[in-house]
Order: structure tokens, then C-alpha cells, then sequence
């Protein structure tokens, strides 16, 4: 038989309705429904492990980029890796080294040219340490002239002025070296003097970055023998220099303001005049050069029975570089020395050459301080040329003064 209809309906969601099914009156009890759990707490990540060994950072105020930190134990001969890899320290920020196994040691830092920028000596390295780079120098001085060093000046090239002392009273004997440090990163020029205040040796737009060396030898004294024959400081014109001789290549100017200048027109020309009173075997030769005009010009001295067969000493003063040549049967033979740096010349300024033929050895100086030598057994005597040489640039002045020539006798 046909019974009646239970209708259950759900009005909304968790909300149950029950509608009675026949006639006992009884309500069914609700399906039971378990709660919700909430949800379980996301667990904590393993903290990172501390990096074993030590850490340094790095705290870049020097001014320039660091490039490469070297790491060595101190008692090694070499450095070590560089721990920067391919990253890079700008000025002003701060990186950290980790890792480094507990020790001692020596830190450099270098900079894009692998200049030394700052060294920390003997650090014992153990857990964190900082180190702030502000890129001071040093300069060991190693005196193997004859004379005391009483006064050292340290300035800026830019500079007008020495400034002040560095040794603070003391003194650097012959033999002896001296090590000045705290020198800030930069480009310098640097005088060492006696006790007169006279100067021993001066170098010029020399690069103190990290720890640098001079080995200072002085001025060189005369040999034994030397007479002064003849000198001009070409404050007239009793010897009948340039004449205003001219063509299409080169200008030789009449003495005047106490110089004697050659106007060097073409690119790629050497042009001397010969000092003529006598021909000698041995001897030694000065005169003082500057230079207007052309940048890459050089001044010159040379030496030669004649104007097909020469040594020809130059001074190049852009770049600091000397070199000496051979012109020999009209041609230009290999350098006897190649062009060579040294601090010994003044970019700016006046520049003294001497050139000096003794027991068949022939020695160069620049600013009375020896640079090189060769022997010297082409030209038996010869006569002593004054001048200069351009090379990619024309129309150099080259001006000359204070020519001395002794003769060893």
C-alpha cells in the first residue's frame, strides 16, 4: 500500500531541516557532524648554520674599487687566492668574507689595475672582524747615495708647494733604509735632501699605491780629471747658435731670454746643431731642455764624429721615458737602450741630460742621477749635439740652456 512521503531538504549550507515521517511524533535525532580542525601551525625553517671559521667585512672607504682581496698566511711567501672571485667592492660599501679559517694573516686589497690599494699585516683572524680600507701607502726609502737624508717631502704633483717634512728629525744614513707610512693613495712628487736642505734625489708624478720601494743612489759626483771646457748660458750669442736658420722642417732660432730654442716643424724629425770648439774622446756633457708645443716631443743630446753617425740620448717628458739610439751610416740602427721609464723626469718642467764617455763606456744621466750605460767603442771622438725629435705631433719647440762640456784629462 502506498505510504506517505518523506520530503528532507536542506535550506542552507551546515543548517539541517528534518520534516517527520508518519504519525509518531518522534524527531530523529541529527546526523552527528564533526567540527572543522583548524590548521595545523606551518613549521619553522631550520635556521641557516653559522659559517665556520672567521669572517672579515670588508668596509670600502678608499676611494676605489676593490678588485681583489688576497688572503696569506703571514709566515708564507705568496699570496694566496683572491676571495673577492668575480664580485667587486664599490667605494663605499660593505662586504663580507666568511668562511676563512682561523689564523694569521696578511690581507691586500687591489684595485682594477692591481694596484695595492691597503694591506693589513699580521691579523689574527677568529670569529668577526672589520676591517675599514681607506687606501693609505707606504714608501720604503733605501738610501745607496753618499749623503745623509735629513729632509724628506712627500706633495701632491698638482701641488705649488713642498709642504712638510716626513722624517719629523729624523734622518736616513747611507746604507740605511727608512719606511714612511699613513701616505694617502695618490700621485706625488718627492724630494729627499741633506742637511743643507740640499736635494739628493727628487722623483716626480710618482704613484703611491700600497706599499712602494725607492732605492735612492744621489746625484752622481765628477770623475776624477774632469776639466770644464767650455759652457754657455746663452744670454748673448758669442757662439753663433741658429742664426734663424730656417727651411720647411725645422727653425733654428737665435739665442734670446737666456734659452736656445729649434722649432722642430715636421712630424717625425730629429734636428740637433753641434757645439764645435773641439772634438774629444772622453768627456762629459750637460745641457738643460724643456719643451713647448707638441706633447709626445723629446729633448735630446748627442755624440758623433758627423751628422750620418750618432748617439743620440732622448728625454721623453710626457711619459717619463729615456731611450738612446744609433745613427750610424745615415741610418737608424736597434736602440742601444729601449725606451725606458723614469721617475727621474719632470713632466713639467726642465729636464737636465748628461751624457758621459769614460774607458769606453758611455753613461746617461737625467737630473744628475744615473739611469743607464752601454759601451762605447763606435766612434773613437766625435763632437757633442744639442737638440730634439718629434714623432706624431709637429711644430714642438725645443728650448735649451746651461750647456757645460768637461773634458777628462
Amino acid at each position: 500500500m502506498k505510504g506517505n512521503r518523506c520530503v528532507l531538504m536542506a535550506a542552507a549550507v551546515l543548517a539541517l531541516a528534518v520534516l517527520a515521517c508518519g504519525s509518531s511524533g518522534e524527531t530523529p535525532t541529527p546526523e552527528k557532524v564533526e567540527p572543522t580542525l583548524p590548521p595545523l601551525d606551518t613549521p619553522t625553517p631550520a635556521s641557516a648554520p653559522a659559517p665556520q671559521g672567521a669572517t672579515i667585512e670588508i668596509i670600502n672607504n678608499s676611494g676605489a674599487e676593490l678588485w681583489h682581496v688576497y688572503l696569506s698566511p703571514s709566515q708564507a711567501d705568496q699570496w694566496g687566492e683572491d676571495w673577492l672571485g668575480d664580485h667587486t667592492i664599490e667605494d663605499g660599501e660593505t662586504y663580507a668574507i666568511e668562511g676563512i679559517p682561523v689564523g694569521t694573516y696578511d690581507v691586500k686589497a687591489e684595485d682594477v689595475n692591481q694596484e695595492v690599494v691597503e694591506v693589513w699585516w699580521n691579523v689574527d683572524l677568529e670569529g668577526k672582524m672589520t676591517w675599514t680600507v681607506v687606501g693609505l701607502s707606504s714608501l720604503e726609502v733605501i738610501n745607496e747615495s753618499d749623503e745623509t737624508v735629513a729632509y724628506l717631502y712627500i706633495s701632491p704633483s698638482e701641488s705649488t708647494s713642498w709642504g712638510d717634512d716626513w722624517l719629523g728629525g729624523d734622518v736616513i744614513q747611507g746604507g740605511a733604509s727608512y719606511v714612511v707610512t699613513d701616505i694617502p693613495r695618490g700621485v706625488y712628487d718627492v724630494m729627499a735632501a741633506n742637511p743643507d736642505e740640499d736635494a739628493v734625489e727628487m722623483l716626480y708624478s710618482a704613484g703611491l699605491y700600497g706599499q712602494k720601494t725607492w732605492t735612492l743612489v744621489g746625484k752622481a759626483s765628477l770623475p776624477d780629471g774632469a776639466v770644464l771646457r767650455f759652457e754657455d748660458d746663452f744670454q748673448d750669442n758669442r757662439n753663433n747658435w741658429g742664426l734663424d736658420t730656417e727651411d720647411e722642417n725645422v727653425f733654428y732660432m737665435r739665442p734670446a731670454d737666456g734659452e736656445y730654442c729649434i722649432l722642430i716643424k715636421s712630424t717625425e724629425f730629429t734636428a740637433w746643431e753641434w757645439y764645435e770648439p773641439f772634438r774629444t774622446d772622453e768627456f762629459i756633457a750637460e745641457v738643460a731642455c724643456h719643451i713647448e708645443g707638441a706633447e709626445d716631443a723629446s729633448c735630446g743630446l748627442g755624440f758623433g764624429p758627423d751628422g750620418d753617425n750618432l748617439y743620440w740620448f732622448e728625454v721623453s717628458l710626457f711619459d717619463q721615458t729615456f731611450a738612446l739610439f744609433l745613427l750610424e751610416g745615415g741610418a737608424w740602427q736597434d736602440s742601444l737602450v729601449e725606451w725606458t721609464v723614469s721617475m727621474n723626469i719632470d713632466p713639467d718642467g726642465t729636464n737636465y741630460l748628461s751624457m758621459e764617455r769614460v774607458n769606453g763606456v758611455l753613461s746617461l744621466y737625467i737630473n744628475g742621477v744615473f739611469v743607464d750605460q752601454v759601451e762605447s767603442d763606435r766612434f773613437p771622438t766625435g763632437r757633442v749635439g744639442l737638440g730634439g725629435s718629434t714623432y706624431d705631433q709637429g711644430n714642438a719647440t725645443v728650448c735649451l740652456d746651461d750647456l757645460r762640456v768637461w773634458r777628462l784629462e
